[in-house]
């Protein structure tokens, strides 16, 4: 897996960094344990994701690339980004941007992705347009606008609580 974080910076020729949080707040240890730790400014540089220039330039817009961690689990993340000012990453670097991710352990998907399909889900639920198969577990929602293209569906094991396999168009 490599380059899943990707940021596109208005100045080619400054550095950007970014660090991963959890839900809770924890941050993540790219340096040393590769684990989320409550936040500690003495580790500031411990937490940096270095990006790097998909095109080397020297000056105007620029697109960046970083490597997600593997060994963060499957979840959702809030990225931050940050403009180094020295020659390491500091606590006092100028936050440039946020993000909030989906990680699925090989991709990257921004949260607004997961939020539309969450909500056209929820309309089809509201209108009456869904299907179940009974035969196999799979709920599908249908779109709310026409009743009939699937836009979301769900396959739930007879073995779990929670869903196994799940599809968002």
């Amino acid at each position: 897996m490599a380059n899943e974080i990707q940021y596109l910076h208005d100045d080619a020729a400054e550095a950007v960094y970014c660090i991963i949080r959890n839900a809770s707040g924890a941050v993540f240890d790219a340096a040393t344990d590769e684990a989320f730790e409550i936040f500690d400014t003495d580790n500031w540089a411990d937490y940096a994701i270095a990006l790097t220039q998909v095109d080397a330039a020297t000056a105007g817009n620029v697109a960046m690339t970083g490597d997600f961690p593997s060994a963060v689990a499957v979840g959702f993340y809030r990225l931050d980004f940050y403009l180094r000012a020295g020659a390491s990453p500091g606590r006092n670097d100028v936050r440039l941007a946020g993000a909030t991710v989906r990680w699925d352990g090989a991709e990257l998907t921004p949260a607004e992705f997961w939020a539309a399909g969450a909500l056209r889900a929820a309309l089809a639920v509201l209108a009456g347009n869904m299907s179940y198969d009974e035969a196999d577990g799979e709920a599908v929602f249908l779109d709310a606008e026409d009743g009939s293209t699937p836009r979301v569906s769900y396959k739930v094991s007879a073995t779990s609580v929670g869903r196994t396999e799940a599809s968002v168009s």
